[in-house]
């Protein structure tokens, strides 16, 4: 396996970061930015020109679909996952399984698997102090992937849990 991040670098030290073994998020082509309220949609813009500036490739931002997401959680979270078409399918049971984390207001949760990243807020400055979060991540792990020139291999992401305010 390549190098990648091993721990990120955070301007504050967030609550809780825990750190999992395991296999990285491998991004590619097939990623999208799905969202469960149009209310936050265009603050997802500036993550598909972060990967459009390193990458030229522009990356979706789409809703998720109501047979993909029961309304208790959609009325519950605002929500982005950022992963592919296949495994938005198990949108209900990525969340479900994350039920159990309390989320306070103007705070967020953030997860990072080998298939997908998932953002959960009770409101919309949880939502953005989140998307601040992932775009510190994401813009790591492009900076650490061009730095490394192995452009044969998958931009990935180490799989973390983070908790903050």
């Amino acid at each position: 396996m390549s190098d990648y991040i091993k721990e990120f670098e955070f301007e504050k030290e967030p609550k809780e970061i825990t750190y999992i073994e395991g296999e990285p998020l491998k991004l590619n082509k097939e990623f999208v930015f799905f969202h469960n309220k149009n209310l936050f949609r265009k603050e997802l813009t500036r993550l598909q020109y972060l990967f459009k500036s390193y990458t030229n490739i522009p990356l979706i931002a789409s809703g998720i679909r109501d047979s993909y997401l029961k309304d208790e959680f959609s009325q519950k979270y605002l929500i982005v996952i950022f992963t592919t078409n296949e495994v938005i399918k198990e949108t209900n049971q990525i969340i479900k399984n994350n039920s159990n984390v309390e989320i306070n207001s103007n705070c967020f949760f953030l997860e990072t698997t080998s298939t997908y990243m998932l953002l959960l807020a009770k409101d919309l400055k949880g939502l953005i102090l989140g998307l601040d979060t992932m775009e510190l991540v994401i813009k790591q792990v492009m900076d650490d992937y061009f730095n490394q020139k192995k452009f044969d291999e998958y931009i990935k992401i180490r799989p973390f849990k983070l908790y903050n305010c």
